[in-house]
């Protein structure tokens, strides 16, 4: 009976001193973004880029993106009874995430590859690293996405009252996206059906009509780090806005 009771206060112990110093590793686990987020119209998000809790595996921010073709013109908030309206594709995606969007939810798949899968793309800037100016030392600041509808005037990502000018991915070079600029603007190349394919506009999803003219942009930001075996982890995603891209001048 002795022996047992020794045996129990071990583990008791065991637990008492953390898991990891009983050879079980630490489950490497994100916060997702917990700041509010505000949407003006269907022009402007803005972030506040919170967690409940940091994490020393903590890397960076990513917000990943797709692009869908539209005849449909709105000007105001894309909510529910909007998103099937714009283009059916874009309502099946959304709801797809949706289950994973859950602060109380545990993630039980790669966020990573659930964005892959659905041909969602991280969105990157001109002329700077996109993690480096999303990293650790972003937390808590506020970010906006601009896509303010003037015709040429290019989206922009703005922290720390500096600007940098939004551009789609190139699937780290699997795709060749038109046009060249990569700027979120709608244009002929961009809301053209047959471009939207996977090693053209890989990142656009083509419309229905014949005489599609718009473009609409889904956004999800997540924690993104890496875990001790040095492999990528990604917190439950936080879905930002759809957003109307401005015309191209």
């Amino acid at each position: 009976m002795r022996r047992v009771h020794s045996l129990l206060c071990g583990l008791l112990l065991c637990l008492l001193e953390g898991l990891s110093s009983c050879g079980i590793e630490d489950y490497a686990f994100l916060y997702p973004v917990s700041g509010r987020v505000e949407v003006e119209l269907n022009s402007k998000a803005t972030i506040i880029l919170s967690m409940e809790k940091a994490s020393e595996y903590f890397t960076h921010f990513t917000i990943y993106y797709r692009i869908y073709i539209s005849a449909v013109s709105l000007l105001g908030y894309i909510g529910e009874g909007e998103r099937s309206t714009l283009n059916s594709t874009l309502d099946s995606d959304y709801r797809t995430f949706l289950p994973y969007t859950s602060t109380d939810t545990t993630i039980s798949t790669s966020v990573g590859s659930l964005f892959r899968n659905r041909n969602y793309q991280a969105i990157t800037i001109e002329g700077a690293n996109i993690e480096d100016l999303l990293s650790t030392n972003s937390r808590n600041k506020t970010l906006t996405l601009d896509f303010i509808q003037n015709p040429g005037t290019i989206p922009v990502l703005i922290i720390d009252n500096t600007s940098y000018k939004l551009q789609r991915s190139t699937g780290n070079g699997l795709f060749n996206p038109v046009p060249q600029d990569r700027y979120f603007l709608n244009s002929l190349e961009l809301n053209t059906n047959a471009n939207a394919s996977s090693s053209i506009n890989a990142d656009v999803v083509a419309g229905t009509a014949a005489d599609v003219r718009y473009t609409y942009v889904s956004l999800y930001i997540v924690a993104t780090g890496i875990d001790p075996n040095f492999s990528p982890i990604y917190s439950a995603p936080t879905f930002i806005a759809i957003l109307r891209l401005p015309d191209q001048a």
